[in-house]
């Protein structure tokens, strides 16, 4: 039996567009505002701690999942990305993988989560959030063993391995699976979970790298499409470059079906980038993504919440404007995007953020 809380999850339709021209950030353009448009947040395995659901029990991390998602609805977010699996771990009862030590002293790779945690927590925060109306999606790092070592993306092991973490998660109650933009990362080497002992470098072309990854790719899609009403995307970097030399193969994932519903790519730049100030880097960025989709996946932008308020000389604009995030929203607007995910959750509750989520607020419904 699948442990759904509730018949149906709240899957977003949106309206399509053609790509127009280059665009810059205006007062006078309308606003055009749309009760379907997704406003997302993500809720990351260092967020756990801020957001009080770390090493304690069941009735305080109902309680304080109630409080964090109260505080999002307030924020106009109604769609949570939650990070499930960081470290080929999990938080859920997964009697394959280990509890996640970010959630629980007691984790240990020596021992599955159902024999560590002593009540599920992705099924008490996905009850939460089935009261407040917010719909979650379930977020993985689908490669990443811990800081250093990545599980190597071209073994069927591998994609075994994360295939299995995906089914058991479509037992809950989820909106659908999401991938962050980890895939050939490893700062140190690659694991063959067969031998975990064995840790080797890897060397391969961009394509030969996109083409090992748009395996697991199309196979998720796939597991992921034999379930009612769920979706699966992934979230890039907001460099296409840098996409494709890490295996992250957007042109093909932006133009062919079958691959992904949607993508976030992270756009953590303002129009004021570099030394000078005088770079639009969000919205070359922002032009580039949208030029890109080809096919009727939704688009989604990562804004860069945790940015705001903050002082950096590589990128100015964060400091000298309060509006950098409600500029972004009127043109990913413009630009027939379908909605925005922040990061990440603990920086709604940051002073330094306040202003720009003012100012955001005005634009959403």
């Amino acid at each position: 039996m699948k442990k759904k809380l509730c018949a149906v999850a709240l899957i977003f339709t949106f309206i399509f567009g053609t790509v127009g021209q280059s665009i810059t950030a205006d007062a006078a353009t309308p606003i055009v505002t749309s009760s379907k448009e997704l406003h997302g947040v993500w809720v990351s395995f260092m967020d756990y701690d801020s957001l009080g659901l770390a090493n304690v029990t069941k009735a305080k991390f109902k309680k304080n999942a109630a409080a964090f998602l109260q505080t999002a609805k307030k924020n106009k977010v109604n769609a949570v990305f939650l990070q499930v699996r960081s470290f080929d771990d999990a938080i859920w009862m997964s009697k394959t993988f280990p509890a996640s030590s970010y959630l629980s002293k007691k984790a240990s790779a020596s021992k599955t989560a159902a024999k560590t945690y002593t009540y599920d927590p992705l099924e008490v925060f996905l009850t939460a959030a089935k009261a407040k109306k917010i719909e979650v999606h379930a977020w993985l790092n689908p490669y990443r063993i811990n800081q250093l070592h990545y599980l190597d993306p071209g073994l069927a092991s591998s994609r075994s391995r994360v295939k299995k973490a995906v089914a058991e998660l479509l037992e809950y109650d989820i909106a659908g699976i999401h991938f962050d933009d980890y895939f050939y990362h490893a700062p140190v080497g690659y694991v063959n979970t067969a031998n975990r002992g064995n840790v080797y470098p890897i060397v391969l072309s961009s394509a030969e790298k996109c083409k090992q990854v748009n395996t697991l790719v199309k196979s998720v899609y796939k597991q992921v499409h034999q379930e009612d009403d769920m979706v699966f995307g992934i979230s890039p970097q907001g460099n296409v470059s840098n996409d494709i030399n890490a295996g992250a193969d957007i042109y093909t994932w932006l133009s062919k079906k079958g691959y992904v519903d949607y993508l976030v790519p992270q756009i953590y730049w303002t129009d004021n980038y570099g030394s000078a100030g005088t770079t639009k880097m969000y919205t070359d960025r922002l032009n580039e993504f949208a030029a890109l989709r080809k096919n009727s996946a939704k688009l989604y932008i990562g804004l860069a919440l945790y940015r705001t308020g903050s002082s950096t000389a590589g990128d100015p604009g964060w400091r000298l404007k309060s509006n950098n995030l409600a500029s972004q929203v009127r043109l990913l607007r413009q630009k027939k995007a379908n909605g925005y995910i922040l990061f990440s959750a603990r920086y709604l509750y940051n002073a330094e953020s306040a202003a720009e989520r003012s100012n955001l607020l005005k634009l959403v419904k």
